[in-house]
């Protein structure tokens, strides 16, 4: 998209067009007696204005970095539930409040298995379920470069990981992992 690199948003062109075309309205119809040119001008106002709004949105969400979060869908909710007894039990603010910072986790963390290899999404959610109950008291603040670790042993170097956990201590944490507001 021509978007993608724009940092600057350029007011001063953009009020001076502005005031130009709003001038032009009531010039064209009171000095030059044209309705069909004040026309003109109004609606190019308006197209101007639209694509200026984007244009606008567009330097925003390039010079602060937002990363849309993941949307789970109906399948990950199914699987979330059978993975995790306990998610049933919370209540439905807290439910949506994690399923909200999965996804913002989903979109911003990369998670690993113990050969530095992606890991699939089912399980990517359920390290980040994890993840999200047992910190969930603390503020919730995402580094776009952590790293999230599943591993069967402990890592070498675990400075790299911002989180890691082995499938062994996972599988028995499992079935009572739930928030601590929630219990």
């Amino acid at each position: 998209m021509i978007f993608k690199k724009i940092t600057n948003y350029r007011f001063p062109f953009w009020i001076a067009v502005f005031s130009f075309l709003l001038i032009s309205i009531p010039f064209s119809v009171m000095v030059l007696d044209n309705l069909f040119l004040a026309k003109f001008f109004g609606a190019t106002l308006v197209i101007l204005l639209l694509f200026a709004l984007r244009y606008w949105f567009s330097v925003a969400r390039n010079r602060n970095n937002i990363v849309p979060r993941v949307v789970l869908n109906k399948n990950d909710l199914f699987d979330l539930n059978k993975d995790f007894q306990s998610f049933k039990g919370v209540s439905a603010g807290d439910q949506d409040i994690i399923l909200n910072r999965i996804g913002i986790l989903l979109s911003r963390v990369k998670f690993v298995d113990g050969h530095d290899q992606l890991l699939d999404r089912r399980e990517a959610i359920k390290v980040a379920y994890m993840y999200v109950c047992e910190n969930w008291t603390d503020d919730f603040i995402v580094n776009t470069n952590w790293i999230f670790s599943l591993t069967k042993a402990v890592p070498v170097n675990t400075s790299n990981y911002k989180f890691t956990i082995l499938r062994d201590y996972f599988e028995q944490k499992r079935a009572n992992t739930i928030p601590l507001k929630a219990k």
